[in-house]
Parts: structure tokens; C-alpha cells; sequence
């Protein structure tokens, strides 16, 4: 049976369908398994031993990542393949942010915390700090971009013509996880996180600002092919006086949402969504998140003037649409995973693939044309190699395929004189095609996402085998 909103409290966990109704998780019908395991492990705490993630063997295997023994655990050092990865992300979350109409700015990973504002901020976080104390002094490196971006905002003169006013910085972040929790890329001490904060006049028009990003944050997931979970965490305030408000945001989702009702006046939002991707073993993470801050204008005097000249503490949307970098290939590995599971070829999308196109010559006769096609393709913004080294050419096509290499061309005598090639397609059939339609072919695939060129020798055998 549905319950009133007379009959919510604080501290608890709701679950809220598209027709407004709210029931206890306990006597909640499940049509959904993936919003099941959210809802298990969310509310009844239930934890599934699975074995290695299918995103770390991943992970290991391509050469994306490794851990660092040099530090402290939770933090990664990134390969070639993971260096370019993670820049094709990073500009992928700053060129959607900017889109957006979002401002990117660069600020201190070290705050002092010794200053109020700092000090009761940082307090919520309690032991996830990491602390540095040069001097008898005591920092905390941060573990998101607020800081730095409110400090900025707190420094300048802003106008209500100002607003919305949008920044968003790539923030390098530090949280220091309970070290069995540290896991791949799924949870780190040092993480990348696409951190945007918008100003907003008050709630009416942060409440429309938020929708906006609440559906961009959908259709990003969409792009990709994937879901999230809703988990929505508000005082049971903000979820009487905005009820209808909710429901529009449920059902622009079309599916239930988990609610967990805090104390009111707990936290500085009144309302923080976490999007929950559900992975290869029905294991949900938290990854894009977006809250309304009522609370941090204040507490770091941010202010704006009015058209009366009046000053007022703006309203402050904190969203991350991609979540951590790290959490965001997390995801695409893991679609990658999916599709083995169904039979087929795991695959990067070709944007985020470091070789989109490799050459494979014959014999060493082919090889300096081969390599000439290449930057032809390069030229373009594409990413194409050559693999010259001393193999047959079945080893060769093997190896290429190990490593998810999207498009694969063996490039021999007839090859070059017609001019024409047979393209054999990770996801697809064997295509004959000349060089312009396979420049074209990739570049469609690519479309609008974000293009960088090889991180490594264009010649396979020109590079250093990492084993």
C-alpha cells in the first residue's frame, strides 16, 4: 500500500514510481532487477562477493592502467593507451560543460583549514580527508572543486546580470577511502573529477536550471548506451513543499526512484541526486551526481547585486555529469564486458579507441607506404598505426584484435596499385572501401566527440613493450 507524505520521516528510505506513489522498499513490487540491486545494496546493505571486476582484467589486459607502489594505494599510474583515454574523457566532459555555456578555470588542489569556511566544509567529510601539515599548519587536499571555485566566485563582483553563471574545472581530488574499499577504478584516493558549479538567482530559478542538467545528464548516458539508477537524497521539507516538482523529475526519468529522507538542515543542498550505473555483476556505483546548494553562498559569502542594488547569496547547483573521469571509463569497460557477454566483440566506441585504425603490410616492401597512408589518416584527426614488426600477417591481425583495434587493414601489392582496401570491422563485416571512405567511414563514426593523435610511435615496432 502507498504511504502520505504524512507518513514520511527522516532518516528513511522511500521508493517513488512514475504515478507519484511512495511505498517502504520492504513491500515495493520489483520489475526491475537492475533498480533492485540498487535498492539492496542501497537499503538492506546486501554486498555480493563477485570476484575480480570485469573492468580491472580489462583494465590490466589493454594496457590501460596499473597501480602506483611508489604511493599510496588508490592511485593509478595511466599507460600511453590510459593517458590518451583519459584526455579523450577530460576534453569529452569540458567540451559538454562548455556547451553548456560553462567557463572552465584552474584553482589550488591545497586549502587551509585553519579558515572557517574551509574548516566547516570540510568537516562533513570527516575521515575521507587527506591532510598535509607543512609548518605547523593544517591543509586538506581537496576532494572536489568547491574550494578553490568558491573562493574564486567570493572575490569578484557579480551582477545579477551575471547569472546563471557557470565554471567547470577537471579537478584533480583526493578522499582518503577505507583501504578495502579501494577498488580499480571504481573507487580511488586520487581520482579526476569534471566538477561544474552554476550560480543561480533563488530556488525558483535553480529549480528550472537543475532540470536542464538533470536531462543532460540522461542524454549523455544515452549517448553511450547505458542507464542510471536514481538515488535521491532530500529532507522530507524540500520533498512536502516541492512534491510536485519531484514527480515531473521521476517521470521525465519513466521509471521509480530510491528516496532517502535526511534531517532537515543536515547538509548545505536540499536535494542531491546520485545517478547509479549497474555493471557486469549487478553491482551499482554512484557516478554523474547534481545537488542544490542553499547553504555555501553563505557560508563563503558569495554574493551577487541585484537590480536594486541590493546584495544576495545566489543559489548553488553542484553537478559532475560525467562523475570522476575514472568512474566514466569505469562505465565504458564495462559495456565492453556486456557485449562479451552476449557473444560478441567487447569494443571501445571508436572515439575513445587509442588505435582506431591499424595498417598491416606484407612484407617489409609495403611497409613505407603503409606508413605513408597512416599519416594520411592522421592528418585527419584520426589515430592510425602500423604494425611492422618481423610476424605473419595472422599474428599480426591476432595481436590487433587483443587489443580491440576497431578496423583492421592488411595492405599488400594489390592493395596499393587499385587503391582500394578490405576493411575488416571489429563490430561488423569485412568492407571494401578506398581511402577516402574509410576517412570518412571513421570520421562519421567519430562525429562531434573529441579527437587527439596517437600517444605513442606511429610504427608498432618503434615502441617499448610494457609487459
Amino acid at each position: 500500500m502507498s504511504l502520505s507524505l504524512d507518513e514520511i520521516y527522516s532518516d528513511e528510505y522511500y521508493i517513488l514510481d512514475t504515478n507519484g506513489e511512495l511505498y517502504y522498499p520492504e513491500e515495493y513490487e520489483f520489475k526491475d532487477e537492475y533498480f533492485k540491486s540498487l535498492v539492496e545494496q542501497e537499503v538492506f546493505k546486501k554486498e555480493v562477493k563477485r570476484g575480480v571486476a570485469p573492468h580491472i582484467r580489462i583494465m590490466k589486459k589493454l594496457k590501460i592502467a596499473e597501480y602506483e607502489p611508489y604511493t599510496d594505494s588508490g592511485h593509478l599510474t595511466y599507460l600511453p593507451k590510459g593517458a590518451l583515454i583519459m584526455d579523450l574523457l577530460a576534453q569529452r566532459s569540458l567540451q559538454v560543460a562548455m556547451d553548456y555555456g560553462a567557463m572552465p578555470v584552474k584553482s589550488s588542489i591545497l586549502y587551509d583549514l585553519e579558515i572557517p569556511a574551509i574548516k566547516e566544509h570540510a568537516g562533513l567529510f570527516g575521515q575521507r580527508m587527506y591532510k598535509v601539515t607543512p609548518e605547523k599548519r593544517s591543509f586538506v587536499l581537496r576532494y572536489a572543486a568547491c574550494f578553490g571555485q568558491f573562493s574564486l566566485l567570493k572575490r569578484h563582483h557579480l551582477s545579477y546580470k551575471d547569472l546563471p553563471l557557470k565554471i567547470v574545472e577537471i579537478a584533480d581530488s583526493y578522499r582518503y577511502e577505507q583501504r578495502g574499499e579501494v577498488t580499480g577504478l571504481a573507487r580511488l584516493r586520487r581520482f579526476f573529477m569534471p566538477d561544474m558549479h552554476v550560480l543561480i538567482k533563488d530556488l525558483e530559478e535553480a529549480k528550472d536550471e537543475f532540470f536542464k542538467l538533470y536531462k543532460l545528464i540522461f542524454d549523455e548516458a544515452q549517448k553511450y548506451g547505458w542507464t542510471y539508477y536514481s538515488l535521491y537524497n532530500l529532507d522530507p521539507d524540500f520533498l512536502r513543499s516541492q512534491w510536485n516538482y519531484i514527480i515531473s523529475l521521476v517521470r521525465f526519468e519513466d521509471k521509480p526512484v530510491l528516496i532517502h529522507t535526511v534531517k532537515p538542515n543536515k547538509y548545505y543542498w536540499r536535494i542531491n541526486i546520485e545517478f547509479n550505473y549497474i555493471d557486469s555483476q549487478m553491482k551499482p556505483l554512484e557516478t554523474a551526481t547534481i545537488q542544490i546548494d542553499v547553504g555555501n553562498s553563505r557560508r563563503f559569502d558569495i554574493t551577487y547585486v541585484d537590480r536594486d542594488g541590493n546584495r544576495n547569496y545566489p543559489v548553488i547547483i553542484h553537478t559532475a555529469i560525467h562523475g570522476s573521469l575514472e568512474r566514466f571509463l569505469y562505465e565504458f569497460l564495462e559495456e565492453a564486458h556486456k557485449l562479451s557477454l552476449k557473444g560478441k566483440k567487447p569494443m571501445l566506441p571508436i572515439w575513445l579507441s587509442p588505435t582506431q585504425i591499424r595498417l598491416i603490410p606484407v612484407t617489409k616492401e609495403h611497409i613505407d607506404r603503409s606508413v605513408e597512408t597512416a599519416k594520411r589518416i592522421n592528418s585527419y584527426g584520426l589515430r592510425c598505426d602500423v604494425d611492422d614488426r618481423e610476424l605473419t600477417v595472422s599474428k599480426r591481425v591476432r595481436e590487433a584484435e587483443k587489443e580491440w583495434v576497431p578496423y583492421i587493414i592488411v595492405v599488400g601489392d594489390e592493395e596499393l596499385e587499385k587503391g582500394v582496401y578490405k576493411v575488416r570491422v571489429r563490430d561488423g563485416d569485412t568492407v571494401k572501401l578506398d581511402l577516402e571512405g574509410i576517412i570518412k567511414m571513421v570520421l562519421d563514426e567519430v562525429s562531434e566527440m573529441p579527437k587527439l593523435p596517437l600517444y605513442y610511435p606511429i610504427k608498432v615496432s618503434d615502441r617499448p613493450e610494457i609487459v
